[in-house]
């Protein structure tokens, strides 16, 4: 049948464009929503820190609704169970990730590539922005693996297999920074290249809350850790800086080296770190696979155990 398989669930690719048209759907209803209250998202009157506010809102009811309503299973079996593991599934992907993107800085300033200058900034204003900052890279990094790594993921899973999964989201995850500011094709490559580490490691640990962990920790060592440009974003979001009070960044290298205008994510330095970020994910003992998840059997786990026994292999 066209719409339904052999057990007689809707197919894979059906429930994918759902969860697509149910997002973007929702993106103009709050939107329409936003311009009753006098603040339209999409004309930019919404305070810039807070544009991915809309965008994580409509996918997290989106995939609320794909889960409960299609796949009838709780939105904690895509990876975000909330209990009191949270905080260190979240904190120790957000070390993982500002350990990677810290090596890639340190080998800038050794390099002589970057130094920073002191600027003028009082404490209680430093403290206000960094906290800011941090709350917009948190947002940001949910809504993008909400919309990516969560039910995307585990539905191509289901119908290609875990390595198929990973590559394709990786692909739309660099596609969604195409039309950012200073972007180059270096700059997409090294962004797929996250996708793969981010993909793999949601892979190897079922947890959504550690791999938003490490998206959050790489873009914070860049953005606020290092004052240095994020995926071109401060010339994207018209008003918007990731300026961190107290310091500016100084670049002098050549730009395959610091990335230049788009950020670290342009450079061969990227490359290399996350080249190694994916083998040590990979190649390490399986990290304690989220049980809890598991015991819910989300939607990558319906597929045929000698798939299954393929990928864990």
């Amino acid at each position: 049948m066209i719409l339904r398989g052999s057990t007689g669930r809707l197919r894979a690719g059906w429930r994918l464009g759902l969860f697509v048209v149910a997002f973007l759907t929702l993106l103009l209803v709050l939107n329409q929503l936003a311009e009753w209250l006098g603040a339209p998202w999409l004309t930019g009157a919404w305070p810039e820190r807070w544009v991915f506010l809309v965008p994580l809102v409509a996918a997290s009811i989106a995939s609320w609704f794909m889960m409960e309503g299609v796949e009838g299973k709780p939105l904690a079996a895509l990876g975000l169970p909330v209990d009191r593991l949270v905080p260190s599934s979240f904190g120790s992907g957000a070390l993982l990730g500002i350990s990677l993107m810290g090596l890639a800085v340190l080998v800038m300033v050794v390099s002589g590539a970057l130094a920073w200058a002191r600027e003028p900034a009082t404490a209680g204003h430093a403290v206000g922005t960094l906290l800011e900052l941090s709350a917009f890279l948190a947002v940001a990094a949910l809504a993008e693996e909400l919309l990516l790594r969560g039910y995307p993921l585990q539905v191509i899973a289901e119908a290609l297999g875990g390595p198929a999964a990973v590559l394709l989201t990786a692909v739309v995850f660099a596609g969604l920074h195409a039309l950012n500011p200073h972007v180059s094709p270096l700059a997409l490559v090294n962004i797929a290249l996250a996708g793969v580490l981010l993909g793999a490691a949601l892979w190897r640990t079922m947890s959504l809350w550690f791999v938003t962990g490490i998206h959050f920790g790489w873009n914070w060592a860049m953005g606020v850790a290092a004052d240095l440009p994020v995926s071109g974003v401060d010339d994207a979001v018209p008003g918007f800086s990731l300026d961190t009070p107290g310091i500016e960044a100084v670049l002098s290298g050549s730009s395959s080296l610091t990335g230049g205008s788009f950020g670290p994510e342009a450079s061969w330095v990227a490359t290399g770190v996350t080249l190694a970020g994916i083998v040590w994910v990979t190649t390490r003992k399986r990290p304690g696979l989220a049980l809890r998840v598991l015991a819910l059997r989300p939607p990558a786990m319906r597929r045929p155990t000698a798939r299954r026994a393929r990928d864990a292999s």
